[in-house]
């Protein structure tokens, strides 16, 4: 990463005057002509679903399957292991309610008497549940006008890119976390499809409830995202208030109160995991930045010894944090003198932070950035709990369906940070037309964005926004789909 020098803030001038020209010349000339191509081939009048619903979903399920066998009974990571051997305990550091959801899956298993049946239940409604979603979008696109063969594309595209069979039965809390959030973000556009008259059906406000309360449950950034998005709610659709309090708020309390049943008593949240990229500016400070001072040096080596910062990993703060050495007790003890010190090492070391900052974060925002933790790996984590992966498949089927599905070719998909600066092109887009009601439904995709943002472990995880490749096919037809049947976004 080159350093900053002031031509770089002409360079930065010209080069928005340019895509400037080029957007207005797009938008001028280029978009009449999307218009009339979506308007003749992806937009059509007969938008008849009848059993539509039911095919995609078949057909989507019974893809996956395929990869399901292959790998039975599914993927698990080691904090999947972790969880399991001791679900309660590692509520300090993932969400009691998926720790106890996965254990229950296990507990299942090992009451049949075969640890891998629970696994594979688990990856069988894991795969059940997206497949829900997918299948529900796809039959939306088609309920509004999108012409057959872009939907049955999309339906062969979710069933074969190995990205989705994948997540769908990986025993990780992003995989139930990202179908809940898109079946939101389903509930949000019928929102602003019917003008917020959605919050006056007590079916649509029971579903939004469930989605709502998974995305809390099964994420510690999800109460970020849902009270966001009760804040953006309630500005835009204030004559439902009521509703949203009751429906948001109820959400909230439930959850608050079912975690507070269930987290044993004295299992304080690892405050480490809140401080993953101030502890990654520390460590780049201790590592390259100005001298330490002696309170400062003596409380961060009391932290980690002296010897051990020097294994600062720019992309990855758990090389620091899961230590071994690390005094994670000490931190939760000592918060606001973390904190204290981290800020006055950040006023000392802008440029030191500023860079470690960037490289913590640069497989978000990036565009077309990875590595090898780009996605999600295929095997289950060695363990004792008598979990294996053991495919009923002959071995020359299963290994021909394992080199198509782990090839680098049929793998690679969007990089996190290019998924997202699509949205913003979408979200700018919506903004431009000044359909408010639209740019709403983004704003989930946005808050977690911003979380990951704010306290992302890695650098490149896809996992942690897998819920975007959901979304993606989808928010960029949002400008050319409005709420009535067959017709684009002609206002």
């Amino acid at each position: 990463m080159r350093r900053l020098c002031w031509w770089d803030i002409l360079l930065f001038a010209v080069l928005n005057a340019v895509t400037y020209i080029l957007l207005k010349c797009f938008i001028e000339k280029a978009v009449p002509k999307l218009r009339a191509l979506s308007a003749k081939y992806i937009v059509t009048t007969n938008g008849n679903t009848k059993g539509f619903f039911r095919k995609t979903y078949a057909c989507i399920f019974v893809m996956w399957f395929v990869f399901f066998l292959a790998f039975y009974p599914g993927t698990a990571m080691n904090d999947t292991i972790r969880i399991i051997e001791d679900p309660l305990k590692l509520s300090n550091q993932h969400p009691i309610l998926y720790n106890m959801y996965l254990y229950a899956f296990y507990r299942a298993g090992c009451f049949l008497h075969n640890p891998n049946l629970g696994l594979a239940l688990l990856s069988l409604v894991q795969m059940a549940g997206m497949a829900f979603v997918l299948a529900k979008a796809v039959t939306m696109l088609r309920q509004r006008g999108a012409a057959r063969w872009l939907c049955c594309t999309l339906t062969v595209y979710f069933g074969i890119a190995p990205l989705f069979p994948t997540y769908a039965v990986s025993a990780i809390k992003d995989t139930p976390f990202s179908f809940c959030l898109f079946a939101l973000l389903l509930l949000l556009f019928k929102l602003a499809s019917g003008n917020g008259t959605l919050l006056d059906s007590k079916s649509d406000r029971f579903q939004m409830s469930l989605w709502l309360f998974g995305i809390i449950s099964f994420r510690n950034n999800g109460i970020m995202i849902v009270l966001g998005l009760a804040l953006t709610l309630g500005l835009f659709y204030n004559k439902h208030i009521k509703q949203i309090l009751i429906l948001f708020g109820g959400v909230v309390v439930l959850w608050l109160l079912v975690r507070s049943l269930i987290t044993p008593a004295g299992n304080e949240p690892l405050f480490q995991e809140r401080v993953g990229i101030p502890l990654q500016q520390t460590a780049a400070v201790v590592v390259k930045g100005k001298p330490l001072e002696e309170d400062e040096a003596q409380y961060l080596y009391r932290l980690l010894p002296e010897e051990e910062w020097q294994n600062y990993s720019p992309g990855c703060s758990d090389t620091l944090k899961w230590c071994e050495q690390f005094d994670r007790e000490y931190l939760n003890q000592t918060k606001g003198q973390f904190i204290r010190i981290w800020g006055k090492l950040l006023l000392k070391n802008p440029r030191v932070c500023a860079e470690a900052y960037l490289l913590s974060t640069y497989g978000i925002w990036g565009i077309e950035t990875r590595n090898k933790e780009q996605y999600y790996n295929k095997e289950i984590w060695e363990n004792t709990l008598g979990l294996y992966q053991n495919s009923p498949l002959p071995e020359l089927l299963r290994k021909l369906i394992v080199v198509y599905y782990c090839n680098r070719f049929t793998y690679r998909y969007l990089s996190m940070g290019t998924a997202y600066w699509l949205l913003f092109a979408v979200t700018l887009w919506l903004l431009y037309r000044k359909l408010y009601q639209y740019v709403v439904i983004t704003v989930p995709l946005w808050l977690l964005f911003v979380s990951l943002l704010v306290a992302t472990p890695i650098a490149f995880a896809f996992r942690y926004g897998f819920v975007i490749a959901m979304a993606f096919p989808f928010y960029v037809l949002l400008p050319f789909i409005i709420s009535r049947e067959g017709g684009y976004l002609d206002e």
